[in-house]
């Protein structure tokens, strides 16, 4: 177009005869939200070669950082706009009443199993048959867009899938940028085509008013990719205008998202295209004509209200001088001071205490010592428990509790679950009942999960994940074989079918082993607990402590706890002591699924037969986390010390019992704890 010819003059030709000729040159720049940006060299050649009197920007998102940007870069001054709102379009009948967006809600045990994509794709399909039903009388055929992602063959599992579902591949059209569609625009009259397949090339600027139903597999959140996918779905075919009496479905486009937090994206192009005001532009300038006195009619400017604009605007104050005069210096609040944090300095010297020097932490820091009191008749070493050697042993037990019930068979065939789905019209926010619908188990998912349950079975580092996966698989074909059930013929199905058992139900792999292990643990001797411990601050004193002070690393329901151990008055308790975790002298028990359990306390019990007199006890503040750790703590039994007594501050008045109830799989409280209960505990 800009270049010379003997018989065709230039653009740049006609431009310069045109101004020549007193004409004004005008420019529509289309779609200027995003095809029109400065650094092109369509921009150069606007700004330097057209150089328009005019120019009409029009956009369905405009931006108004991007308008003020092209307005400084060009030198405009005078911006006017003229703004459609939505519910203008929807009283003209071009566009639709909204935009309804599907959210699946499942639980969250199984959320990570369920496959979105083939969930939504399905539940977009059923929408897209009932529309096709409802503009049947209108011989209008509908257009199902279905947007996949960048994975690797997205496009041929996406159309396999909606084979599946009922289509004719005569009936499914496919652009991408890897395999564009010469023909695109054609699908718009060809209605033999019912689904377009696209990636992201088709998202701009592609008009089919014969669509109403969006798929999309995308992740994307932001509003742009709201506003695209919104306007695919929005525009209202010509032959629907002004047409009486339409269903009520018809007047809604339809979108679902296999990723619910692309909804996000939705409503905020939502908001933004609520946002935009109706206002129409007045086509002349902007000024105000006033006759002053006997001077002849001027024209004035008008202020942003309209009025004229008679004298010049008052001058501002300069306000730093005031905000300078409000400012004050911020004090501390009264009262609020710092605290320091103590910390325990340990002294493993057998038989005697070092005397702090000037080259120890403790003298240098002016560190205090407390030594361990040993006439309290406390053991100077304690047992640990370690998970016992004998592997094959563990084995055959963990297989053995893993019951293969009635319940579990079913769960091995299941193929799908059921969730809820929801439907929520995104510009006015309004939610429809919701509706339960079955979603497709992804076998790739269940596999990676059930691969996860195994593998947190050997996070103690004892048991061979491989021949755990065997006996399970030999267990599971009698099991299946006993029930008469078939459908588990080959070694895939049966590999499958215990996968599902792992990934549906892992807590059932989780109590075999903790069972298991709990009969199959042995104790060894910890190292002995150290001679002395040392605070840069002085601590509270303990009748009963064996340091005879208060341990700095209490939180405060700890330090509860050992406050009514040592106030104990009926002589049941003898000593306690503060257990830390991950010490080479501390008490553990292996826990499967976490690292070892620590109970808080260790406590000496008058008269208790069981434990060598002594009992473990473990303060918590929540009795029922979502992880389940409390629920595995509460039922832990150390094979000398026996069972770890749980304690819960209720109300903060008394402490309760914590035991588990394998009924309701939780924990509950059971009794007040009085001193004379540990003794039998």
């Amino acid at each position: 177009m800009r270049s010379e010819t003997e018989t065709i003059s230039s653009l740049d030709s006609l431009l310069a005869v045109a101004r020549d000729e007193k004409f004004f040159i005008g420019v529509i720049i289309d779609e200027a939200h995003h095809s029109f940006r400065g650094q092109s060299q369509a921009f150069a050649f606007y700004r330097d070669v057209l150089v328009p009197e005019l120019t009409i920007m029009a956009t369905a998102t405009p931006r108004d950082a991007d308008v003020d940007a092209f307005c400084k870069a060009c030198g405009i001054k005078n911006l006017r706009r003229t703004s459609i709102s939505r519910q203008q379009g929807i009283d003209a009948g071009l566009i639709k009443t909204g935009v309804k967006a599907a959210v699946f809600k499942a639980p969250q045990d199984v959320a990570k199993l369920i496959d979105f994509r083939k969930t939504a794709l399905k539940q977009g399909v059923a929408v897209h048959n009932k529309i096709r039903a409802l503009l049947a009388p209108y011989a209008i055929t509908p257009l199902l867009l279905v947007q996949v992602g960048s994975e690797e063959k997205s496009v041929d599992e996406a159309k396999a899938w909606l084979m599946a579902l009922g289509f004719k591949e005569k009936q499914i059209r496919i652009h991408t940028s890897e395999e564009p569609d010469p023909y695109l625009m054609s699908i718009a009259s060809d209605e033999e085509v019912e689904v377009l397949i696209f990636k992201m090339a088709v998202a701009t600027g592609f008009d089919v008013p014969r669509a109403f139903t969006l798929v999309s597999f995308r992740t994307a959140r932001d509003p742009d990719f709201g506003v695209q996918v919104v306007g695919r779905i929005l525009r209202v075919d010509r032959r629907l205008q002004g047409v009486d009496d339409l269903p009520e479905a018809l007047d809604y486009g339809y979108v679902f998202l296999s990723d619910n937090d692309s909804q996000t994206g939705l409503s905020a192009a939502a908001q933004r295209i609520n946002a935009i005001e109706a206002e129409l532009a007045s086509v002349a300038v902007n000024v105000g004509v006033a006759v002053i006195g006997d001077l002849p009619p001027a024209a004035l400017p008008l202020d942003k209200k309209g009025q004229l604009s008679l004298v010049p605007p008052a001058q501002t104050a300069d306000q730093g001088d005031f905000a300078d005069s409000q400012a004050e210096a911020l004090e501390p609040e009264p009262g609020v001071q710092a605290e320091l944090l103590s910390e325990w300095h340990l002294d493993f010297t057998p038989g005697r205490r070092d005397q702090p020097t000037a080259s120890t932490p403790a003298a240098s820091a002016g560190m205090k010592t407390y030594p361990l009191r040993t006439t309290l008749g406390a053991p100077m070493q304690f047992l640990r428990a370690v998970v016992s050697l004998d592997q094959d042993a563990l084995l055959q037990d963990i297989v053995a509790r893993f019951d293969f019930t009635p319940e579990l068979l079913v769960k091995a065939q299941q193929t799908a679950v059921q969730i809820i789905m929801e439907e929520v019209e995104i510009f006015a926010n309004q939610k429809d009942s919701p509706e339960k619908i079955r979603a497709d188990l992804a076998q790739r998912e269940v596999d990676a999960m059930a691969q996860k349950t195994l593998f947190a079975a050997d996070d103690l580092g004892v048991i061979d994940v491989k021949a755990l996966n065997d006996s399970l698989l030999g267990a599971f074909r009698r099991a299946a074989e006993a029930q008469g059930i078939e459908v588990f013929d080959t070694d895939d199905k049966l590999l499958c079918g215990l996968n599902k058992i792992l990934a549906l139900r892992p807590g059932h792999m989780k109590r075999a082993i903790s069972e298991a292990i709990t009969r199959h643990m042995d104790v060894e001797t910890a190292q002995p607990i150290p001679k002395s411990v040392s605070s840069p601050v002085t601590l509270k004193p303990s009748l009963l402590n064996l340091y005879g002070v208060f341990p700095a690393d209490l939180n405060s329901w700890e330090l509860g706890f050992a406050e009514y151990l040592d106030n104990d008055t009926t002589g049941t308790v003898k000593w306690w002591h503060r257990n830390p975790p991950r010490k080479p002298y501390s008490v553990g028990i292996p826990l499967p699924g976490q690292p070892d359990f620590y109970p808080d306390f260790i406590v000496g019990v008058k008269d208790r037969k069981r434990g060598d007199g002594i009992l473990l006890a473990e303060t918590k503040r929540v009795i029922n986390d979502e992880e389940g750790n409390a629920r595995e703590k509460a039922q832990a039994e150390h094979p000398t010390y026996k069972k770890v007594m749980m304690l819960y501050w209720q109300d903060s008045r008394q402490w309760m019992t914590v035991e588990y109830d394998d009924k309701y799989d939780k924990n509950q409280l059971e009794r007040v704890l009085r001193p004379e209960l540990m003794v039998s505990y």
